[in-house]
């Protein structure tokens, strides 16, 4: 904003003198701060340029007296603070102000009217007009014009310092407004949240201040009560001394009668004995001995009570010595023995140690032995290189030792007595007739490629894997016979019909030279038609159904992964019902056997459940097999009883002795088992034969059979 600039005064004076050559900055000089500012010599200033400056006046100082005039501060209708002084109110002053002071002033008081801020206080726009008038002021004072600048220029770098930092601080002023505002809202929602808890806890402190308040009046009632039962105690206390004390006198009473009765009765009829008694003299005397001897007595008692007090009889004491010498006896005897036992407890510790000693050299020399040593055979796995397997193994090698067993395996092996060394290296193809089997139709040789244990079982693992698939696919619900599948299993596996030729005749020679093993005889038996291959689905149908209930009581007790050895017994009461005690615990040993948990109260079931590649079980599996073809054998041996008066059997026969042997079966179920028994088909039973009962005991053992109820008492 451009400053105009005041009228020149008129009739001002001049400081100046003649002008003299510039010789520099020779003049007086002034400090700001730690800088020095030198001026020119004032001799040599311009003539009526720079000698012209602002007339300073020495007013009041000239005059004669000191004339001041009077300032008075007024509050004005709007309660702001007005100053006033007496040329406001018209008074002029004594003595004259000088004229730029006096233009200066009425400057100021014009613009401050002009701008509308007369009030003394703080403003932008009076800063503005004094602003300007000190600009005027040191546009004029032309030699305080650097000190001047200087000062308004400090006054201007705090004022705008000021102003910075009141806009730097103006975002926290709103910061602060936010927080305080939302800090307020935060104890005004605390303040609603706690306005119920605090409702509730008064009407609780109400509540709690009237059961106090019933509990005082109760306890106020207690004390009533109490005090009046003090009073009822009271006065029966004293009917009760009162009847104790008429009691006394009573029974004082009654014995001075029966004193006097008997006074009567020993008195003599001489009258010097009633004189005497009549006496008072002489009553008093003897009233005066009585007292004197029972004084004596008294003494004589304490004296006794004194001395005597811890005094036992003797015969307590003659117990008392007899049982302390015996306690005497025994404590010596005691402590004798207990010499002997310390002793021999010495020499158990010491044999101890040394058998400790010995035990660590044993297992040292034994894990030597170990690494060193080559393992015991297993001469069990000989049973499946000879031809009649386990039981020729075990007849020709009884009670031999390692060198004579040696002996005897390789004299088998020489003599030709081995399962893959025997016969040729081909089979003789059995013909292409319908009654041979279509895996096995054909004429000529067939290689051997005898085939191993280990293979068989893999083979015949694969082969019920598959099966098991086909008869699922299947809408009529009729299984395929294991001839016909495993003719169409070899077909798929081989497409050349000479592969399929030698691993079908493999398959059937492998079969029966391993047939003493639990799973291959059983395929062999299903494949040649004699065992039901029901018998392997029910086998396998019990046990789904057995690991099913283990895994519903794990479940029932939080699924950890375990159950207890009473979880084991329940599941096979549950799944077996007619299982006896001694079966149940012969298999749950077999559990603790194959799980190492003899000790513990827990098993990990779901690893019995478990089989190798080869379709293996460990013994548990084994023990409810064998149970389960146990109950086979003995339903078979329940129905030979009821038949045992007949050498033929038929249908109907059959029928009643199933009935017999099991009361609860239906009618569905014994039908299965005669067409089965019989080998025959729902349209053709009316044209069968009877048969020998031999063969329907052999049929029912090697059937799916099963106990529909409780076993008949036999008598």
């Amino acid at each position: 904003m451009a400053v105009a600039r005041l009228p020149p005064l008129n009739g001002a004076k001049t400081l100046g003198m003649p002008p003299t050559k510039f010789d520099g900055l020779t003049g007086p000089s002034y400090k700001l701060g730690d800088t020095s500012h030198p001026l020119p010599n004032p001799r040599a200033l311009r003539p009526y340029v720079d000698t012209i400056s602002g007339e300073v006046d020495t007013w009041p100082a000239h005059a004669s007296g000191h004339a001041v005039g009077n300032v008075s501060m007024m509050l004005s209708k709007n309660k702001s603070l007005v100053i006033y002084n007496d040329e406001d109110f018209g008074k002029p002053q004594v003595i004259p102000k000088p004229r730029f002071l006096d233009q200066l002033e009425t400057y100021l008081k014009k613009e401050l009217r002009a701008l509308g801020v007369t009030e003394v206080m703080p403003n932008e726009l009076r800063l503005q007009a004094h602003r300007e008038v000190f600009e005027y002021l040191i546009e004029d004072f032309k030699t305080y014009k650097p000190l001047l600048s200087a000062i308004k220029n400090e006054y201007e770098m705090m004022l705008a310092y000021q102003r910075q930092q009141i806009r730097d601080l103006e975002p926290l002023k709103q910061m602060l407004i936010t927080v305080s505002e939302q800090c307020d809202q935060k104890i005004m929602s605390i303040r609603d949240e706690e306005k119920q808890e605090m409702t509730d806890l008064k009407m609780e402190n109400k509540n709690l201040k009237e059961r106090i308040q019933a509990m005082n009046n109760e306890r106020g009632d207690l004390n009533s009560q109490v005090y009046k039962l003090q009073e009822e105690l009271a006065a029966e206390y004293r009917r009760y001394r009162d009847e104790c004390d008429a009691r006394k006198m009573l029974i004082e009473d009654i014995n001075e009668m029966r004193a006097a009765e008997m006074a009567d009765d020993s008195k003599q009829p001489t009258m010097s004995g009633e004189a005497v008694e009549d006496d008072p003299e002489m009553m008093k005397i003897a009233l005066r001995q009585a007292r004197i001897d029972e004084k004596s007595a008294t003494t004589r008692l304490n004296d006794m009570v004194a001395n005597y007090g811890d005094v036992i009889p003797r015969r307590d004491f003659e117990a008392l010595t007899i049982k302390s010498q015996k306690m005497e006896e025994d404590y010596t005897t005691s402590k004798d023995d207990f010499a002997k036992l310390k002793a021999e407890h010495d020499a158990l510790l010491e044999m101890h140690t040394k058998i400790t000693k010995q035990r660590d050299e044993f297992y040292v020399e034994l894990e030597t032995m170990k690494r060193s040593s080559t393992p015991r055979p297993d001469w069990d796995k000989c049973a499946d290189i000879l031809q009649g397997g386990m039981g020729r193994w075990k007849e020709i090698s009884q009670n031999k030792s390692t060198n004579e067993c040696v002996d005897v395996l390789l004299n088998e092996i020489a003599a030709g007595g081995g399962s893959d060394a025997g016969g040729a290296e081909y089979f003789d193809g059995k013909g292409t007739g319908p009654e041979i089997p279509a895996y096995l139709r054909v004429e000529g040789q067939v290689r051997n490629r005898r085939l191993g244990k280990r293979d068989c079982s893999l083979i015949i693992r694969d082969i019920w894997r598959e099966k098991a698939a086909n008869d699922a696919g299947k809408t009529d619900g009729v299984r395929d016979k294991m001839q016909d599948f495993l003719y169409e299993y070899l077909s798929r596996r081989f497409s050349m019909e000479q592969m399929r030729i030698e691993w079908g005749y493999n398959l059937e020679d492998a079969c029966t030279r391993y047939a003493h093993d639990e799973m291959i005889g059983l395929f062999q038996g299903v494949l040649s038609g004699e065992i039901d291959e029901e018998v392997y689905h029910g086998t396998m149908e019990q046990i789904e159904q057995l690991m099913a209930t283990y895994n519903k009581i794990d479940f029932d007790k939080g699924n950890p992964g375990k159950i207890t050895k009473d979880g084991l017994r329940q599941g096979l009461k549950e799944v077996f019902p007619t299982v006896d005690p001694e079966m149940i615990v012969a298999i749950v040993s077999a559990a603790e056997v194959e799980l190492d948990a003899r000790d513990k109260d827990e098993v990990e079931y779901q690893e019995m459940f478990k089989e190798d590649d080869e379709g293996r079980t460990g013994p548990f599996l084994d023990e409810v097999r064998k149970w389960i073809k146990q109950e086979r054998n003995n339903y078979a041996e329940d129905v030979k009883q009821q038949l045992s008066d007949l050498k033929t059997v038929s249908v109907d026969e059959l029928k009643r002795g199933l009935s017999l042997a099991d009361p609860e079966i239906d009618n569905k179920t014994m039908d299965k088992y005669v067409l089965w028994v019989f080998d025959t088909t729902p349209d053709k039973i009316a044209e069968v034969e009877s048969i020998e009962l031999s063969k329907v005991i052999s049929r029912l053992q090697n059937g799916n059979v099963r106990r529909s109820g409780e076993e008949v008492l036999k008598i």
